[in-house]
């Protein structure tokens, strides 16, 4: 049974990232023969594994058609965006007081290698890294994992936004003026930067779709 648990949690892992980095498109159909024999086994879990990303807003499944990317639509961002700006703020709150020099040295490095870097699937993921890194000291693990699934989608949504204008470039500066005002002990000015900047991110998101 906990091979059986492993190897869905493996499929559903590849297929989540294959979706957040856009190589398989929205609306692209998703074969379980295909993704069977990828991972030689059987149906039963890949089944298993659809399952959990249909419940996860990664995959929609048609009757009698099949499993498809599931869209990301105007609602699903505006959701998303109303759930983010509740929690960071109470997050950033418990823990901007705990951050270390090296949280600022750790966050400098991640940002350096965004600046750096040619490509936005990667990108995205190191953007997780420092949010990671910035909401980590609140302890706070639940509303922490609740920003897993929120990160996922954000990247997803943003790679296809990138790669439509074929641009690859991300402007950090909300990101060293936040970490400027925590250094400072602006705590309050520091969490409205980055609630302004979710803000931002969630309008240029909507005025893609």
């Amino acid at each position: 049974m906990k091979n059986n648990t492993t190897t869905v949690q493996k499929i559903a892992k590849y297929i989540r990232q294959e979706i957040t980095y856009s190589n398989f498109k929205s609306g692209q159909h998703i074969k379980e023969s295909d993704i069977a024999k990828k991972f030689n086994v059987s149906r039963v879990p890949v089944r298993e594994a659809f399952r959990i990303l249909q419940s996860e807003g990664y995959l929609e499944v048609i009757p009698h058609r099949g499993s498809f990317v599931q869209k990301l639509t105007r609602d699903n961002i505006i959701e998303i965006g109303i759930v983010y700006k509740l929690l960071a703020p109470v997050v950033l709150d418990k823990a901007i007081p705990r951050y270390k020099d090296t949280t600022y040295c750790k966050a400098d490095v991640i940002l350096h290698k965004i600046s750096i870097c040619d490509d936005f699937n990667q990108a995205g993921y190191l953007l997780w890294d420092f949010a990671k890194l910035i909401y980590s000291p609140s302890r706070l693990k639940f509303m922490i994992s609740l920003f897993d699934e929120i990160y996922s989608h954000n990247i997803r949504a943003l790679n296809e936004i990138f790669e439509i204008k074929q641009h690859h470039t991300y402007d950090l500066r909300p990101h060293r003026k936040f970490l400027d005002l925590c250094k400072k002990n602006k705590k309050e000015e520091a969490i409205e930067v980055w609630c302004d900047h979710i803000e931002k991110i969630k309008n240029m998101m909507l005025n893609s779709h």
